[in-house]
């Protein structure tokens, strides 16, 4: 749990802190983006509902998405695709119940939640309304460790970033995934130490440098980048172009 959360009392007057945590705070980030993009062009908020499978890979669970509804600061409903359809259709859900179908959307106290608990990307998510001329702008000064953490699924060998697969392998890459599982281990620290078991048959400035180089190519949604310490010792890792995030 995190436990730097400044208390925040919901509608019921109670302390809604304790119960955020990482992986909710990543689901979290995801829908309150979803709320901003429906409101800044004006569609029905519907047509931005996020499955419940996609908020589980960003690191949130069924107890969190049940405390959400329960709170009010979710609404869950069951899509009914049909064939030919321009828009998506939704049948009303009821209790605590999610398959594969499950969308969910924020509400105005979960909007306010979640500005409230990201503090830090308040002007993240406002700029995602913004003109492309106006959102490296709105990034200026962000701090290294955002709010939003990567996650490394060491048994899917993939790597996430607020819901959205980053690297994907379909073949042992031994160096970048010991890289990433340290990363995971230490909870996403700015930095770790070079974590490269030692070889006879390359230099250990040389094989970071590879794996580092490895770890920022092949990216599928490019939104992370990793660089060394600039004396071989160390791996940093940081947020990519910001925009394209927008």
């Amino acid at each position: 749990m995190v436990a730097n959360e400044n208390a925040w009392v919901d509608r019921t007057g109670e302390s809604t802190s304790p119960l955020i945590d990482e992986g909710l705070r990543a689901g979290l980030a995801l829908l309150w983006r979803a709320y901003i993009c429906a409101q800044a062009t004006g569609a029905n908020m519907w047509d931005f509902a996020l499955r419940a499978g996609r908020l589980y890979e960003a690191g949130m669970t069924s107890s969190d998405l049940r405390w959400m509804i329960a709170k009010g600061f979710a609404e869950h409903d069951q899509e009914t695709p049909r064939y030919g359809d321009t828009r998506r259709s939704f049948r009303r859900s009821n209790g605590y119940f999610f398959n594969q179908q499950t969308c969910l959307i924020l509400t105005p106290s979960g909007a306010a939640l979640a500005e409230h608990v990201l503090g830090e990307t308040v002007r993240w998510a406002q700029a995602l309304s913004a003109p492309a001329s106006r959102k490296t702008a709105a990034f200026a000064g962000a701090p290294a460790a955002f709010a939003l953490k990567p996650r490394w699924n060491a048994i899917r060998r993939e790597l996430f970033l607020a819901g959205q697969i980053v690297k994907r392998f379909r073949v042992p890459a031994r160096n970048q995934e010991t890289i990433l599982s340290v990363f995971e281990e230490e909870g996403w620290a700015e930095h770790i130490h070079d974590p490269l078991p030692a070889t006879h048959d390359i230099d250990a400035p040389t094989r970071l440098h590879d794996a580092i180089n490895r770890l920022n190519g092949c990216q599928i949604n490019p939104l992370l980048r990793f660089h060394g310490d600039g004396k071989g010792t160390g791996v940093f890792w940081e947020l990519s172009q910001p925009d394209l995030l927008g």
